[in-house]
């Protein structure tokens, strides 16, 4: 529906911080890859209002996420001092 039929259906108290802080729309579709992503940016702008700090989210199914793989062996560095790393690593 169109926002002002959203803004109605939503509780009165809660209308002016929903509708009228200025936050990005996102779009939602009926492609489940596509709703993963709307979910993502939900979960980001939500969690940056509780963190207050630049927050990255990802789905581990994902398509890109799936299909991530190195074309031939590598070899990776990390350093001990770097919390954190080795399991990086590993899962990379």
């Amino acid at each position: 529906g169109t926002l002002q039929a959203l803004r109605a259906e939503c509780p009165e108290d809660l209308q002016a911080y929903i509708f009228d802080k200025g936050w990005a729309m996102t779009e939602w579709h009926r492609i489940k890859a596509y709703q993963l992503v709307s979910l993502t940016i939900v979960a980001e702008a939500l969690l940056l209002q509780l963190k207050n700090k630049r927050v990255s989210l990802f789905m581990s199914d994902e398509p890109w996420v799936q299909s991530f793989t190195f074309s031939k062996p590598v070899l990776l560095w990390v350093s001990p001092a770097n919390a954190g790393a080795e399991w990086l690593a590993n899962e990379l």
